[in-house]
């Protein structure tokens, strides 16, 4: 009797612990904060914005990968943050860097939301993943902007 109560329980665990990422992404993945008003955007809001793919290499991955998600800079332009404000992007686990927006501006930095065509998880750096397009711009692969892709990213907040 024991021995099947602790199945069952093992069991139940498992199944609420595979539908923790459905759940997340049927809610607000990302929370947009800008002149102190707050958005949550789903997976949807952000699968409805056009879409951007950036084909790079960086610290965290072996290979080349292909990311794709919305570019960064139409969700500032969406939300009339310039190129002269600047970002606190902060992770799930609370981690925080502070990018300028004209990064985005500059560059394709988007919001990856998948690599290599499979939705990102929180097990591989999702649901979202900064990405900038290191491979495409030599002064990118530096310290400073290896730092700014922040993974796990659940809010960005402009000043």
């Amino acid at each position: 009797m024991r021995e099947k109560l602790l199945r069952a329980a093992r069991n139940t665990l498992a199944m609420l612990f595979l539908a923790l990422p459905t759940v997340s992404y049927a809610e607000g993945l990302l929370t947009v904060t800008t002149d102190g008003a707050s958005e949550s955007l789903s997976l949807d809001d952000l699968l409805a914005m056009p879409q951007s793919t950036v084909t790079t290499k960086n610290d965290y991955v072996d290979d080349t990968t292909e990311f794709s998600g919305p570019a960064l800079k139409d969700l500032l332009v969406r939300y009339d943050i310039g190129p002269d404000e600047t970002l606190t992007l902060r992770a799930i686990n609370d981690f925080s860097v502070s990018v300028p927006a004209a990064d985005a501006y500059q560059y394709n930095v988007i919001l990856a939301l998948f690599s290599n065509g499979e939705k990102l998880t929180s097990r591989d750096k999702g649901p979202i993943w900064v990405i900038y397009p290191m491979s495409d711009h030599e002064e990118l692969r530096d310290d400073i902007y290896n730092s700014r892709i922040i993974w796990q990213l659940t809010s960005i907040t402009a000043e």
